[in-house]
């Protein structure tokens, strides 16, 4: 067996591809696997598929690692997350916030609160509570999930950045929109300073420029929103659902500047 968790230990370092591969030959040639044993190879599985968009095929393979992993509740309760991820992703909301909030539930049950493991459990919580419109409870967990990554990963981390946008959105719809802005200006800061021209710093252009549009500050929204669509294309892309939006919003705001001058 413990050759088999080395094994499992070194598929899960592989690129996304590499370890679904070396992960499916380990679960062929090592079954029967005990529960825990197989629960965690299933998970670990689970994760390749995510990262590779294949969602439905993650989300089954979690269902069975869940099943399997009862015997450690913290084990469980991390699968548990990913499967809430997977099912949001899957526009299963209602599930995804059930599962979501036991996975939550069982962490702090057995770590401390500032293990930082508790971190991906508070942020996927956050989305599917933001999706839901529960915004306060979505600012709560989402600022929790950032002060466990900055405790961890310091203030300039992507994890950190992801929140900061997040919670930029979450401004936005309650009506605090110079918080909103504020924080996706910070989360901007940080993707450009550790990612440079990449499609996340073009999302956060864009997320920043939709904010400042909504508060009416035109020009700058303007300027946000074209420095959004350059940063996308020197990345290689031209379209797609981000893109085409940030482009109808430059039209608004340009037709805004427009009207003022006219």
């Amino acid at each position: 067996m413990e050759s088999f968790r080395a094994a499992l230990d070194e598929a899960g370092r592989l690129p996304a591809p590499q370890a679904e591969t070396a992960l499916r030959d380990l679960l062929k040639t090592h079954s029967p696997l005990p529960p825990m044993e197989e629960g965690n190879l299933r998970y670990a599985l689970a994760l390749s598929l995510l990262h590779q968009h294949k969602n439905e095929e993650a989300r089954d393979m979690l269902e069975k690692a869940v099943q399997l992993l009862t015997g450690s509740e913290t084990g469980l309760a991390l699968a548990m997350t990913a499967l809430a991820r997977v099912e949001l992703i899957c526009n299963d909301r209602e599930k995804s916030l059930a599962t979501g909030r036991k996975a939550l539930a069982l962490l702090k049950k057995h770590l401390s609160p500032n293990d930082t493991r508790m971190a991906p459990s508070l942020f996927s919580l956050s989305f599917a509570e933001y999706e839901s419109r529960q915004l306060d409870r979505a600012e709560q967990l989402c600022l929790e999930a950032k002060k466990l990554w900055e405790s961890q990963r310091g203030p300039e981390s992507l994890e950190v950045s992801t929140c900061l946008n997040n919670l930029g959105r979450i401004y936005e719809e309650m009506g605090r929109e110079e918080e909103g802005i504020a924080h996706h200006k910070a989360a901007l800061a940080i993707r450009r300073k550790v990612l440079g021209d990449n499609p996340e710093t073009a999302f956060s252009m864009g997320n920043l420029g939709t904010a400042l549009a909504s508060a009416g500050k035109w020009e700058e929204a303007a300027e946000m929103l074209e420095e959004a669509i350059a940063c996308y294309a020197r990345c290689g892309h031209a379209s797609g659902n981000d893109i085409d939006g940030y482009r109808r919003n430059l039209n608004i705001c340009r037709q805004a500047l427009a009207d003022q001058r006219a």
